[in-house]
């Protein structure tokens, strides 16, 4: 089953069990994250809709809430984020994609959207990966994400140290879609 990944005002309406005329009004006063289509529709993304309905105690769909594997990418690069979103959401499987750019955001979208894989680079500013990593792995509410660690300064012990602290691989950058596949593999998850 192939998951939406946006939603128009008025889908989203059915979800808050409101009109689509209040979502409109909620997205202009900045409630309800929105963006335009090239065509100028207001689409809402699934993991915008998700995080709205939790933070408003709205009851959540069954098809919103199983809606795939929960990703949380945390790199400082916008141009690795976007990389890696596009290529989950042009994806058959199902996912939530969540972006984080330091390690103390990294820290916060870990304890609130819980993810089941994070994709972590290594030199973030702050608090680097290798911290970033060590306490998901030793915080009992996070210690079941699988960490996928990535690096552009690959160098001999790197990995050693990674996996040490408790990631299954670590991926060198630039990275291609099939080695995003290949680690996504390792962890049981198949992408089409």
């Amino acid at each position: 089953m192939e998951s939406k990944q946006s939603f128009s005002t008025s889908q989203v309406a059915k979800y808050c069990h409101v009109t689509a005329d209040t979502i409109r009004k909620w997205a202009e006063a900045g409630r309800i994250r929105v963006f335009k289509t090239p065509g100028g529709h207001r689409r809402i993304r699934r993991e915008d809709l998700v995080r709205f309905l939790r933070e408003n105690s709205i009851p959540m769909h069954e098809d919103l809430d199983n809606s795939g594997v929960k990703i949380l990418v945390v790199d400082d690069e916008k141009a690795v984020l976007s990389v890696i979103r596009r290529f989950l959401e042009r994806a058959t499987t199902p996912f939530q994609i969540e972006v984080a750019m330091d390690g103390f955001d990294a820290g916060h979208q870990v304890a609130t959207f819980r993810p089941d894989i994070i994709f972590l680079d290594l030199r973030l500013p702050g608090i680097d990966g290798f911290e970033v990593c060590r306490r998901i792995k030793t915080n009992a509410d996070s210690s079941s994400s699988h960490v996928i660690a990535m690096t552009g300064y690959y160098e001999g012990d790197v990995a050693q140290r990674v996996i040490e602290l408790g990631a299954v691989m670590l991926v060198q950058k630039p990275f291609t879609p099939d080695d995003l596949r290949r680690a996504l593999a390792k962890v049981g998850v198949e992408v089409n």
